[in-house]
């Protein structure tokens, strides 16, 4: 948890959830200085704050396997958002054996920090927003956009930082957190309003 704070304080205080909701996604990865994905090669971050990035591909037989997930949502945002929810379990799942090692422990236990395929928030929001972004460049999200992450909790309210990724329907503009890091590689992550997601402690 000592590494997250010190990770996380420079964003808290130089971007409001204001500003953020108005930024690009990809602006994330240079704010943060972490490296945005590129075609279906993404930089997975893991050891906490990214301090461990592996280069992984979704290409190929993978991002198939996502197309047609994906296809079977496009009736509503609602489908599509339930789709995402099985894409991403299958992400967490081949990000876990891409990295090799003891599988992530939910929740960032402080004494994993550093472990090799270990992931905090910043990792899985990371990683998950890279996945969003390759999703949406292929053309695959029907009813929402990728945002910039959000975060929830600034110590003084008696939280700690916490982030996850953010999409948002097209028609509507209701944004929603897509949250793993609750869930061990292989669950569907969390997916709420975003409102409700920022209420939560």
């Amino acid at each position: 948890m000592p590494l997250l704070i010190l990770k996380a304080l420079p964003f808290l205080f130089t971007v409001s959830s204001a500003a953020a909701g108005s930024l690009p996604a990809q602006s994330w990865f240079n704010q943060q200085g972490y490296v945005g994905p590129s075609g279906g090669r993404i930089i997975a971050c893991h050891g906490y704050g990214c301090v461990r990035r592996m280069a992984i591909s979704v290409d190929g037989t993978w991002i198939d396997r996502a197309r047609a997930a994906l296809k079977s949502g496009q009736a509503s945002p609602d489908a599509e958002r339930r789709a995402l929810g099985e894409v991403i379990r299958s992400y967490t799942a081949y990000l876990a054996t891409s990295l090799g090692g003891k599988p992530d422990v939910p929740g960032s236990p402080p004494q994993m920090s550093g472990v090799y395929g270990q992931m905090d928030c910043l990792d899985e929001t990371t990683n998950t927003t890279s996945l969003l972004l390759v999703l949406q460049e292929q053309g695959l999200l029907t009813h929402h956009i990728v945002e910039y992450p959000e975060s929830r909790g600034f110590f003084l309210d008696g939280r700690y930082p916490h982030f996850t990724a953010v999409i948002a329907e097209k028609r509507s503009g209701t944004a929603w957190a897509v949250d793993p890091w609750e869930k061990a590689p292989g669950q569907r992550p969390d997916i709420l309003p975003l409102t409700q997601w920022r209420q939560d402690s």
